[in-house]
């Protein structure tokens, strides 16, 4: 009855796995521009424009809150990457 489905969200899952350590390997990059630099880790403007980016790229308006949600999430994961980094 589901299966279909759940194999649909298995292969999306493993496109979202792919697709996140390539962006984690950008944030890498980031999180050593900004060490050599002595830039912070928070950019308060950046992440609004991020997110509201993303919000703004989907076909459907009730995901909204829930992709802001997503994205917001995702942006902590990646200053608390960053912060170990920097602790490295």
């Amino acid at each position: 009855m589901l299966e279909k489905q759940r194999n649909e969200i298995d292969e999306l899952d493993k496109q979202l796995v792919a697709l996140f350590e390539k962006r984690m390997e950008l944030v890498t990059e980031i999180g050593n521009i900004k060490q050599k630099n002595n830039l912070p880790i928070f950019d308060e403007s950046r992440e609004i424009v991020v997110i509201e980016r993303a919000v703004s790229r989907l076909k459907d308006p009730s995901y909204k809150p829930y992709a802001s949600c997503f994205f917001k999430d995702l942006m902590t994961i990646t200053k608390k990457y960053q912060r170990s980094l920097f602790e490295e």
